[in-house]
């Protein structure tokens, strides 16, 4: 069946539209489902000229589909209760990065705020050090003064060329810690790199680079979902997404300049943000990696397949209740039965495909601030990280290294912690995920 095409024209919506006053890097399926909708909000509550050019850093194919939408798109918002779907109008314009490096370097040199999601990989960068990786070709295309091609590239070429000494706003909206000051920390090197030390200073007296926390389950969009959509909406649209009902989006206090008034479209703006980020890592995305392993050895498939046991439900209570949540004790935050009640029906949730496979890829680099980070502090705390160490041993079994491959040698010296590992390992290998679940929280009930 042929339908229209979503645009402004079949979607009824004429008139002035805002101006752009937001580049975001990265044209992924998380930003459309989640800043894009909050800033549309923000928009609705406090007008201002803050529609969004999001840019596609190599496959054209969702930034040529906003094109020909006039930058519309829909969310498919799902529950268990059922699903709500919404266009959402706050993308103006969309472009492909190495297509059109030109009109990129002069929005980045005009707008008050700059939004990034390239995912850890796309920084370019060493996770260990922090730095960027010199190295890699396109970096050093980059530094050499070609059309920039990299995130930290295109910022700078942006930032140079603008005129004045405010602003703008950098925000990465990447799952990194403290990933502002990753992401400063990268401009300056870049700049130094090229001795260009005039410039790192301007940039580091005028541009602010706050950190944040994002938190929505966005699972990639199918065939199934966009034919879906297009069934429920009268029109074809080829940039469509699905993601949770639920949205946070924790941000540093420390803004350049103007910016949307996303507090009042439920942005929560802090002072610090240290204790948002370990309870986001720690509880959503350790549970998220402990179920992957665990999950994908018992042959699940999604979170939603796992939480429906009673093992893995299980496991859940007790791994939020008794070890992530009390790690998060120091930074005064209290976990109780209503916090996991919640994270429970958003694992749980029966209209999303969080798929276990996507949630498990780069366990190496995620693994350390989910779960290894507060098994250390637990041990500190004279407390035994027994459910963070099963799935730690699921890790080491699905990719089939050794604790020596990955884990910290202060940590694996711990002769506490190795005995936690050996013996989940051995009861994995001996009985399989499911019985050793259920032995572990009869021992534990």
């Amino acid at each position: 069946m042929t339908r229209p095409r979503l645009n402004l024209a079949t979607a009824g919506r004429g008139g002035d539209r805002p101006g752009i006053g937001i580049v975001h890097l990265g044209l992924g399926a998380f930003h459309r489902a989640h800043q894009a909708v909050l800033t549309m909000r923000a928009m609705a509550a406090e007008p201002g000229d803050w529609a969004i050019c999001a840019v596609g850093q190599r496959n054209p194919a969702v930034a040529d589909a906003l094109t020909a939408q006039d930058g519309l798109f829909t969310v498919a918002e799902r529950s268990a209760a059922g699903e709500r779907i919404e266009v959402v109008d706050s993308v103006r314009e969309a472009l492909l990065a190495p297509a059109q490096p030109e009109r990129l370097t002069t929005l980045l040199s005009e707008v008050d705020v700059v939004t990034i999601t390239v995912t850890e990989s796309g920084y370019r960068h060493d996770p260990a050090t922090g730095r960027l990786r010199a190295d890699d070709p396109e970096v050093a295309a980059d530094l050499a003064g070609r059309p920039p091609r990299t995130v930290v590239g295109q910022l700078v070429g942006g930032l140079r060329r603008r005129r004045g000494e405010s602003g703008p706003t950098v925000l990465s909206c990447d799952n990194l810690p403290f990933n502002g000051r990753l992401v400063a920390g990268l401009v300056r090197e870049f700049c130094l790199l090229r001795e260009e030390f005039d410039l790192a200073d301007r940039i580091a007296a005028n541009v602010t680079f706050p950190s944040t926390v994002v938190d929505q389950i966005v699972p990639a969009t199918t065939a199934a979902d966009l034919a879906h959509v297009a069934g429920e909406l009268g029109f074809d649209d080829r940039a469509a997404v699905v993601g949770e009902p639920y949205r946070q989006w924790v941000i540093e206090d420390d803004f350049a300049g103007a910016r949307p008034a996303w507090e009042r479209a439920g942005a929560e703006l802090v002072g610090d943000i240290a204790p948002r980020q370990a309870a986001k890592l720690r509880l959503l995305n350790g549970t998220h990696s402990a179920l992957a392993y665990l999950g994908m050895l018992a042959g699940c498939d999604s979170t939603a397949a796992a939480v429906a046991r009673d093992e893995f439900a299980g496991y859940v209570c007790r791994l939020v209740g008794e070890e992530t949540g009390p790690s998060l004790a120091r930074f005064g935050i209290d976990v109780g039965e209503r916090e996991i009640d919640t994270l429970l029906d958003r694992l749980g949730n029966p209209r999303i495909t969080h798929r276990l496979a996507q949630i498990g890829t780069d366990g190496a680099r995620k693994l350390p601030q989910r779960l290894l980070e507060p098994a250390a502090e637990l041990l500190t705390a004279g407390r035994e990280p027994r459910l963070i160490c099963l799935a730690l041993a699921g890790f080491l079994r699905h990719e089939r290294l050794s604790a020596l491959d990955f884990v910290p040698a202060e940590l694996a010296a711990n002769p506490v912690f190795g005995e936690l590992l050996a013996d989940a390992a051995t009861r994995l290998d001996r009985d399989g995920v499911a019985t050793t679940l259920r032995k572990v929280l009869d021992e534990r009930s």
